[in-house]
């Protein structure tokens, strides 16, 4: 798979293209019913997904919710979805054209689209203008195929970005990743952390979270850390230490149970919470908070899955 980062970078190519449309914070359930529909054109085209560089609402500068996925992560679902190129384009470069506009010129003459695809609640052009109704009638005018996935319903409730943020900030774990269809994770590199853990006998890998990103529910969960390719359970906080001189920014920190492998400084680990254990709080004393720390631990490795 090829990333564009903007849409005259891929239209200097010269493919024809099938392309789906949309944000795709998440590249939930429903995000990959609108993929799917463009994955399985039979024209022999490029699969192609046109997307943004940062939130539309973020560019027209409107306040925007936590996100999801980042582009390195949303390339990555899309690829194994079977996209062949991710476009992340520039939504203050397009965001002026007219919906006809923007079929004409950048769905027809920039990018060839044979067919698009997008989510039932699709909108584009200048001001949003354009619906899919709006799409469906522009696209035929051109001699484009369009489809448009209907809404998608996970144990009863329709999916979309928003209520799996709700969910996650519940710390409704599993549900939320029923409907974003992989688990919910956090990855980075390991930060050296202020040693607190060790110092208490629970030494812990430290996983900064990135500014933006949606943190679930802070509090302690049981969850499965992978570390060069290996995985482990784990007992992780997700918070700001309260009890223990309290961070500036909340910090994913595992306990992995098993763990004998010595320190783990700067190395790329990837922490899948899978259930929520209990709220994070303050303590009256360290003792208190080991305590219950041995708790936590306990209560994981007892946790029948």
């Amino acid at each position: 798979m090829k990333i564009y980062c903007s849409i005259e970078e891929y239209a200097r190519e010269g493919y024809l293209s099938d392309v789906a449309l949309g944000y795709f914070d998440g590249v939930h359930e429903g995000h990959r019913a609108v993929i799917r529909l463009c994955t399985g054109q039979d024209s022999g085209a490029v699969k192609a997904v046109l997307t943004f560089r940062e939130s539309p609402a973020a560019a027209l500068g409107r306040e925007t919710p936590p996100y999801l996925t980042d582009n390195e992560e949303k390339a990555r679902l899309m690829e194994r979805l079977g996209v062949d190129a991710v476009i992340f384009a520039d939504f203050a470069a397009i965001r002026e054209l007219s919906a006809e506009a923007f079929v004409t010129q950048i769905l027809k003459e920039k990018l060839r689209a044979l067919s698009v695809a997008c989510g039932y609640n699709y909108r584009f052009g200048r001001g949003g203008a354009g619906d899919t109704a709006a799409l469906t009638a522009l696209c035929a005018r051109e001699g484009i195929t369009s489809s448009i996935a209907d809404p998608v319903s996970v144990q009863g409730e329709t999916v979309s970005s928003t209520r799996i943020r709700e969910l996650l900030a519940d710390g409704e774990i599993a549900r939320a990743n029923a409907m974003l269809g992989d688990p919910y994770t956090i990855s980075g590199t390991v930060d050296r952390g202020n040693s607190l853990g060790t110092k208490m006998g629970y030494p812990t890998v430290n996983i900064p979270i990135s500014d933006g990103r949606m943190i679930p529910r802070r509090g302690v969960y049981a969850s499965r850390v992978t570390v060069g390719g290996v995985s482990y359970r784990g007992a992780t906080n997700i918070g700001v230490h309260p009890s223990v001189g309290e961070n500036d920014r909340p910090l994913c920190e595992t306990f992995l149970i098993g763990y004998d492998g010595g320190v783990l400084y700067g190395a790329e680990v990837v922490c899948t919470p899978e259930r929520f254990i209990r709220p994070e709080r303050r303590f009256g004393s360290v003792d208190e908070l080991m305590a219950q720390i041995g708790k936590d631990v306990q209560e994981v490795i007892s946790w029948d899955r």
